[in-house]
């Protein structure tokens, strides 16, 4: 999917700063005004790159010289500064490109949260008389308003992600280990459009409660619970998405315990609509897990997500952000029961102008799914 970041929004935060420019490096920030996805901008970390736009003048974009040709064929911006890797240091061919912008005194928006410390000084030392701003959360508030495109293109992925967990599930059965069940699952994913993975964390019995497991060669036996919590990267966008089973057999606890946590998680996304805070969503779940006798194990319960896995904002206390129209949030509650063996249903959905509309293919059903079973839905 071709990225087009809000730039409305992004020229009025030039305006409200009284910036003449922003200068975006983070991966997800630099993708997502770019409107390019350059992998190793994540993934090799001396590898930076600045998208910057201006509040008067033409945009532009300094990258490693190897990635020129992709940006040329996906980004918006045309004018591309390359520095040759090894020969050049970024920060110091970005501070080259602001003079020869004419903003080597100028105030300028930058990600301060991910500029490293040595590269700053390097950068202050070179433009001694530029005055930095921290906009980092400014636009990745931006970013958690999604366009229609990224709406339709995030239920897409999360369908594709739900649907390749289904199958996954249902093809399994007691005594599969828990890495042959999780390969099973990424299969389909990549099968179904997934470009790679993002996470894959499914384990079974005593390990369900180990929050970012690996999947393990123990096989599974009846009577467990079988917790999972999988993504996919599909270009720049992620996918999450969270589910609970038994391996058969469940007892009376597992089955209770189970059917709380749905109760709850259904009662969190009910209240999901405009202006309702997200520190509010989370005092919901705490208060209806604590009615239920089930502990609230997490220090969130969701969190707004897109191209970053963890966006602006976080379902957690203190979080004063009202939900808005066009945001997609992923809840998640846990818990854990008398035996130590760990709850967690998570689900996508967009805030919608009078509400919310949920993105996967449907909540999990009320009684507790059997692995090498069809899920049944409400």
């Amino acid at each position: 999917m071709r990225i087009r970041p809000r730039l409305n929004s992004l020229e009025q935060l030039l305006a409200d700063r009284n910036l003449e420019a922003i200068a975006c490096l983070s991966p997800e920030n630099f993708t997502y005004l770019a409107g390019v996805h350059i992998t190793t901008v994540e993934n090799i970390r001396p590898r930076l790159a600045f998208a910057i736009l201006r509040r008067t003048g033409t945009p532009f974009l300094v990258i490693c010289g190897i990635e020129t040709t992709l940006a040329r064929s996906s980004s918006w911006i045309d004018d591309i500064r390359p520095y040759i890797e090894f020969v050049d240091d970024p920060v110091l061919a970005f501070a080259d490109a602001l003079v020869d912008n004419g903003l080597a005194s100028a105030r300028i928006g930058i990600d301060l949260n991910y500029l490293p410390a040595s590269s700053y000084e390097r950068l202050r030392k070179r433009l001694p008389d530029v005055k930095l701003e921290d906009v980092t959360e400014d636009v990745a508030r931006i970013r958690s308003i999604k366009t229609t495109e990224e709406i339709a293109f995030l239920e897409r992925t999360t369908r594709d992600t739900h649907r390749a967990v289904l199958e996954g599930m249902a093809e399994s059965t007691v005594g599969d280990s828990e890495g042959v069940i999780a390969r099973r699952i990424v299969h389909r994913m990549i099968d179904d459009g997934a470009n790679s993975l993002l996470h894959v964390h499914l384990a079974s019995g005593e390990r369900s409660s180990q929050i970012h497991n690996h999947p393990g060669d123990a096989k599974t036996r009846e009577g467990e619970i079988l917790r999972l919590d999988v993504g996919g990267l599909y270009g720049p966008y992620c996918s999450d998405l969270a589910r609970t089973y038994s391996t058969g057999s469940p007892s009376q606890l597992q089955r209770v315990t189970y059917r709380k946590l749905r109760e709850v998680h259904e009662a969190i996304i009910t209240a999901m609509k405009p202006g309702v805070l997200a520190s509010h969503l989370f005092t919901l779940c705490k208060t209806e897990l604590e009615r239920r006798d089930l502990p609230c194990t997490l220090p969130h319960i969701g969190h707004s997500f897109g191209i970053e896995t963890h966006e602006t904002p976080m379902i957690r206390p203190g979080d004063m952000t009202p939900l808005a129209p066009g945001m997609v949030i992923n809840i998640e509650p846990m818990t854990i029961d008398a035996e130590g063996s760990c709850y967690h249903i998570e689900d996508a959905v967009v805030i919608t102008e009078t509400g919310h509309r949920l993105l996967t293919l449907g909540l999990s059903p009320m009684e507790i799914p059997i692995l090498g079973k069809p899920a049944i839905y409400p």
